[in-house]
């Protein structure tokens, strides 16, 4: 029997980190990292994504997002997976 894989991340663009400098980036780190596991496992991907993302600028997305954690918000997501009763294993990928 087969394991059914399902890779759930939520990444983030725009400017980060790189190599110590901020970078502007067309694709996150943890979505990179994402398809790399999908390749490896075969797995089915599922990106987290906020009705209203969060800042293109470093500096104040990490604002906004301390400031969603001290409220304990939990910001709107645009869908959610129809279920995941079928999987076997869940990977979880999200900036850190």
């Amino acid at each position: 029997m087969m394991t059914k894989k399902l890779i759930v991340f939520y990444s983030r663009a725009d400017e980060n980190y790189v190599s110590g400098t901020l970078k502007m980036l067309t694709v996150g780190n943890t979505e990179v990292a994402a398809h790399m596991i999908e390749e490896l496992t075969g797995g089915d991907l599922f990106r987290i994504e906020q009705v209203t993302p969060y800042s293109k600028g470093y500096n104040n997305c990490i604002a906004e997002a301390k400031a969603d954690q001290q409220q304990n918000a939990r910001p709107e997501l645009k869908c959610y997976p129809d279920s995941i009763d079928d999987y076997d294993v869940i990977y979880l990928g999200y900036p850190n």
